[in-house]
């Protein structure tokens, strides 16, 4: 661990002299909270972060929001501009899973980042996927960063997409601020190790210690990476009609009308979404 917070260190040193206008984009897992910690405590960058939230169930940032306190963040959030879908086999169950796009202004151009959901369960509260995600209020943002620090590791797996490949520390896309992937080559045992060697408790909404080590909470009624949302009336995997919890009513189907994407990326290991082998 030494030894790879040694490396770490030396690549901040080197890629902070280079891109000093950079920003965090931290999510409060624990990758970003790694990264986050290790500019702010190890490195003494006081660098502001972006953290993109969900209007509804605020709740669930609990976690940052005592970070941002205790570690006094400068923490900024700003709205996508545009929403669509995306469907997929769970790469563990196979059942049809739903993520949430989000295009946010990214420089000249977008980033698109996905939030899962879950199937509401029985008097839960929820998200409409259509009033409060496809037809939510969108906005634009004067992105005054020429880099970002992002979390991702190179072993990271999608629950769509499966394991990803991050081919490269560093990538540059022309209009794009610099993405700097500081993590790309730890482990989630070196976050975990990290975070238990620096006294950092992780987002116990999103993880729980058992006999075998850390692993992700079972449950996900507090975590911010899922969200429980009603798709039914733009799923294009059900019949044309459909139950409506909000309007207690069977009502007609238009996924036909949905915006659906496949969010293909190869050198991030995004790779097209295949259904019983075959792609769609």
């Amino acid at each position: 661990m030494k030894n790879l917070i040694h490396k770490t260190i030396d690549k901040v040193v080197r890629w902070n002299k280079q891109w000093p206008n950079a920003v965090i984009f931290w999510s409060g897992g624990k990758d970003s909270t790694v990264l986050l910690h290790l500019l702010k405590f190890k490195c003494g960058i006081d660098i502001p972060v972006v953290q993109f939230r969900q209007p509804k169930f605020r709740e669930r940032y609990a976690y940052s929001d005592k970070l941002i306190k205790d570690w006094q963040l400068t923490m900024y959030e700003y709205p996508a501009f545009k929403h669509t879908l995306a469907d997929g086999p769970d790469v563990h169950t196979g059942d049809v899973r739903f993520d949430l796009l989000h295009y946010f202004q990214w420089g000249q151009n977008s980033i698109v980042l996905s939030l899962g959901t879950e199937r509401p369960k029985a008097n839960e509260p929820f998200m409409c996927g259509v009033d409060d995600f496809l037809m939510r209020p969108t906005g634009t943002f004067n992105f005054p960063w020429n880099a970002v620090w992002i979390g991702t590791k190179g072993g990271d797996t999608d629950l769509m997409k499966g394991q990803l490949s991050l081919s490269q520390d560093i990538r540059h896309i022309d209009g794009n601020p610099v993405s700097l992937y500081l993590l790309k080559d730890w482990t989630d045992e070196d976050v975990f190790e990290y975070l238990e060697t620096n006294n950092v408790q992780p987002d116990p909404t999103r993880y729980v210690k058992g006999k075998h080590g850390w692993m992700n909470n079972p449950d996900k009624s507090l975590n911010a990476d899922f969200y429980p949302v009603c798709l039914n009336c733009v799923d294009r995997h059900q019949g044309p009609h459909v139950n409506c919890p909000k309007l207690k009513a069977k009502i007609t189907n238009i996924s036909h009308l949905a915006p659906y994407e496949d969010i293909v990326i190869p050198d991030l290991g995004f790779k097209p979404v295949t259904w019983n082998n075959k792609e769609e």
